[in-house]
């Protein structure tokens, strides 16, 4: 059978206090009977006392009926057992019995608190009375004998146990019936605490099992203040962490989603393509030469296109794993970008446009980088802005410090991009101009490419563009 949190709770207190109870109870008993007992003792000393003194001050016969009588009625009222034993033993009074039947009694000699008398003074014992057939309190005095008493050489006291065993019980019944009434309204504080405490729990719990069954939207609320409270808030901060973990995975599963059907759609154009003009040739032989030139290089181009497409699909992915390491090296900017123009002037002469750096030789800084991922990123820049550029358009390359920084630009006259397009033009395959973007060879990737390797040196790219 399942145990709550809240029902151990309850049975962990009554049991402890259970335990208390009975240990508090054995210990105090204990310690009552102790001293009630002590508290016997010493009336029997006094009592003791006070006989001693009858004694002294009067002359008493005890064969004498008048006498025996006396000392009856007078031990009847302190409600003990009074005997007078002589020197060897012998009862001469016992005020539980006849005169005449004390000839009976046996020699007292050798009961336990004649023999502590006898050597101490005094002594007391607990025992069972072989006359009376009952437990016993004994206290006894040593006497030399008394003026007009010489006889009494030892006063022994009795006082049945019996009192004293009802007492215990009755105490006993009322530390039982207190302890009962404790452990009842304790048990009613302990459900009321038990369930305090643990409500916030189960509401946890419901939490949970609503989380569980897929609302996400679902939150730990405690106000109490305490390690719960922090708990719980614990518990928010994950979900809520969770939660935009969930979103960002469902943003990249829509993501890679709609990366496969980009890859598809990229891919099956040139393979169509170059699928279309071999089948061309293959099937119906081309006289003309120069038709059949320009089929070929339309096969060659598509063939081409594919080969970036799938360069730049191994470069994205591997800087996407981490599996392209860079090297960084310490190198002048100047020079770096003069090299970049160079090699790209004849391409920008080709499509009608001026490529030049705008910055003096003299003004030389030094970067800390991948000097080859670094212009994988400027060529790609450069070559987007002499595709989409104007006639007897300029593209512009430079530098500027700010404090530590360097910003490296590339500027261009081209037909700029319009204004809902600017946050997204990072994104893979994602185009300002499809049909443009595919007639001068562009894969699609360059600039998420373009982004990955400036974000793997610790920086960012912008862009700033206005239509026209």
């Amino acid at each position: 059978m399942k145990i709550s949190l809240r029902q151990k709770i309850i049975l962990l207190v009554l049991s402890l206090l259970l335990m208390v109870t009975v240990a508090a109870s054995f210990f105090s008993l204990r310690e009552i009977i102790g001293f009630f007992e002590s508290r016997i003792h010493d009336e029997m000393r006094m009592e003791l006392a006070e006989i001693s003194y009858l004694l002294e001050q009067k002359s008493f016969d005890f064969s004498r009926a008048e006498d025996y009588q006396f000392f009856c009625d007078y031990t009847r009222i302190s409600r003990y057992r009074l005997t007078l034993i002589d020197s060897i033993g012998q009862v001469f009074f016992d005020s539980e019995l006849l005169q005449d039947s004390l000839i009976n009694l046996p020699n007292h000699l050798d009961r336990p608190e004649i023999q502590m008398a006898a050597k101490k003074g005094f002594g007391q014992y607990t025992r069972m009375s072989t006359t009376l057939n009952q437990t016993m309190f004994y206290a006894a005095q040593k006497r030399d004998g008394f003026p007009g008493n010489p006889s009494v050489s030892f006063i022994r006291l009795a006082l049945p146990r019996e009192e004293m065993l009802q007492i215990r019980n009755t105490l006993r019944w009322k530390i039982t019936a207190g302890g009962g009434l404790a452990l009842f309204l304790i048990a009613i504080i302990s459900t009321i605490m038990a369930n305090r405490l643990t409500l916030p729990i189960h509401r946890l719990v419901q939490v949970a099992e609503e989380i569980k069954q897929g609302n996400t939207q679902a939150r730990f609320d405690d106000t109490r203040g305490d390690e719960i409270s922090e708990l719980a808030e614990l518990l928010n901060q994950m979900l809520n962490k969770l939660q935009e973990d969930l979103v960002r995975l469902k943003q990249l599963e829509r993501m890679r989603s709609q990366f496969l059907g980009n890859v598809s759609h990229e891919l099956r154009t040139p393979i169509f393509s170059v699928q279309g003009y071999l089948e061309t040739l293959m099937q119906s032989p081309i006289s003309d030469p120069k038709k059949q030139q320009k089929f070929i290089q339309n096969a060659y181009r598509q063939a081409v296109r594919l080969n970036n497409l799938l360069t730049d699909l191994i470069d994205i992915s591997r800087i996407e794993s981490g599996e392209m390491k860079m090297t960084f090296e310490r190198f002048s900017v100047y020079d770096w970008l003069r090299r970049i123009v160079i090699d790209m002037e004849e391409t920008a002469s080709k499509n009608d446009v001026n490529l030049e750096l705008v910055n003096e030789p003299e003004n030389h800084l030094y970067i800390l980088g991948d000097r080859e991922r670094l212009t994988q990123v400027i060529q790609n820049l450069v070559t987007n802005a002499i595709k989409y550029n104007v006639p007897n358009g300029r593209v512009e390359v430079g530098y500027t410090e700010s404090k530590n920084r360097i910003d490296i630009f590339v500027a261009d006259t081209g037909r700029g991009i319009a204004k809902e397009h600017l946050p997204r033009i990072f994104e893979r395959f994602y185009r300002v101009d499809k049909e443009r973007s595919r007639q001068v060879g562009g894969t699609g990737l360059g600039l998420a490419i373009v982004k990955h390797i400036i974000e793997a040196h610790g920086s960012k790219v912008f862009v700033h563009s206005e239509v026209g």
